[in-house]
């Protein structure tokens, strides 16, 4: 009966441990898979053209399928800048699936209009919450986000599945996305350091490229 006792003691006390690791484990993951970005876009605020559109599905936790991802670059000058890129996908342009294109155009278009309105911007903002323009628009589950500097415009296509009422999750999320998008104009600024670079051309900058990559795959760590 004793050894009874303490059997039945040790399978309850293992059974709350479990269930309580388990818990943990799904708060983690629920947390990691709240807020993922999956593309992000830059365009010329001259031309109004894109200088940039990639997709990271693979750095996400997102079941998508990937496209557009297998682009060979040959080529470096001394500040490590790609002069001559190929692609082995001729038909896409950018290492961007086709669905994110779309949307990023979408929200650029959409970013376009709030400039135009001139009421995105608080008196008394400075440095990243001066450009910081916040949530653009929705497209199911995913939210895009806009960020302006004096040459660039960004656009970033999010997976938002944070509850709404989590208004304290969403805020820090904000930030976070808000200061990457402040080192990837930082990034794209030094890139223009290149006498070879053009600030009207397709941004081909390796070092640009993987600093974005890194910035991205640590957002979505988070």
């Amino acid at each position: 009966t004793c050894h009874a006792s303490i059997h039945a003691l040790l399978l309850l006390i293992v059974t709350a441990y479990t269930v309580d690791t388990l818990c943990c484990l799904i708060r983690v993951v629920c947390y990691k898979v709240a807020m993922s970005l999956v593309a992000i876009g830059v365009v010329s605020r001259r031309s109004g053209k894109p200088l940039y559109m990639r997709s990271f599905v693979e750095s996400s936790d997102l079941l998508f399928g990937q496209y557009g991802q297998n682009d060979t670059t040959v080529g470096a000058d001394l500040w490590g800048d790609i002069l001559v890129e190929e692609s082995l996908n001729p038909k896409s342009e950018w290492s961007c699936e086709e669905k994110y294109q779309f949307m990023l155009h979408a929200a650029s278009d959409r970013l376009d209009e709030i400039l135009a309105e001139g009421k995105w911007k608080k008196p008394g903002n400075a440095g990243a919450d001066a450009c910081w323009v916040g949530l653009l628009c929705s497209m199911g589950s995913f939210n895009a986000f806009g960020y302006v500097t004096t040459n660039a415009s960004y656009v970033t296509i999010v997976e938002d599945v944070i509850a709404p009422d989590n208004a304290q999750l969403q805020k820090s999320r904000d930030v976070e996305l808000k200061t990457l998008l402040s080192y990837v104009h930082r990034a794209y600024t030094e890139s223009l350091l290149n006498p070879f670079s053009d600030i009207n051309a397709k941004i081909t900058s390796d070092r640009f490229a993987k600093s974005v990559n890194r910035l991205v795959t640590g957002f979505n760590q988070l």
